[in-house]
């Protein structure tokens, strides 16, 4: 075997090679981090539908939806629609956008909230409260007509719905807008019926 025949790649070719690469990485993470993004917000619309299917077919059966007691991200809140009929399979519905230190009472993680105007016989005034104070008014329709609300955090990690937001407007509901941005301020909502 001739010595002149072999031949290995220069320190430029190695550089360019690694800025190709380099550059089709930036293109590529983006896109990869707001497909995930976009597939867990279509994965809350889900579970909102298979949720609010079961609160309707709930109502129908006794006359009124679950009650809101208790924490809005209180861990057992969809376990009345489990037992003693099943109206949907499961009573937890952890939340994806909740972070690791976002935690039920329990300690697993928060499930979706959820806000009702009270039973007939105990009206929850916070839930018209938190109607008059969004910013978006013209998307929940007439107040009176809204009987509850399925809640995720949204994107941005920050359930603006709870007292304890970390950013503005707190104790209001602020709808997520993906033409913001992906993760743009705002919670995952549900209106209903």
């Amino acid at each position: 075997m001739r010595r002149d025949s072999i031949r290995g790649f220069t320190l430029i070719e190695l550089l360019i090679v690694v800025a190709i690469i380099g550059i089709l990485a930036a293109i590529a993470v983006p896109n990869f981090m707001n497909a995930r993004t976009r597939a867990k917000v279509a994965r809350v619309q889900g579970d909102f539908s298979a949720i609010a299917n079961a609160l309707e077919t709930y109502r129908l059966d006794n006359g009124r939806y679950i009650s809101r007691a208790g924490n809005i991200s209180w861990p057992y809140r969809f376990y009345p629609l489990t037992s003693p009929v099943a109206y949907i399979s499961q009573g937890r519905w952890p939340d994806p956008f909740a972070t690791k230190y976002t935690t039920a009472p329990d300690g697993d993680l928060m499930n979706y909230c959820y806000e009702s105007k009270g039973w007939p016989e105990a009206p929850a005034t916070y839930f018209a409260t938190k109607l008059n104070n969004s910013p978006h008014q013209e998307y929940h329709g007439k107040q009176n007509s809204l009987e509850y609300v399925l809640i995720s955090c949204g994107p941005d990690m920050d359930l603006q719905a709870d007292s304890g937001a970390k950013s503005q407007p707190q104790d209001t509901f602020f709808l997520y807008d993906a033409s913001n941005g992906t993760t743009s301020n705002g919670d995952l909502l549900r209106f209903g019926p």
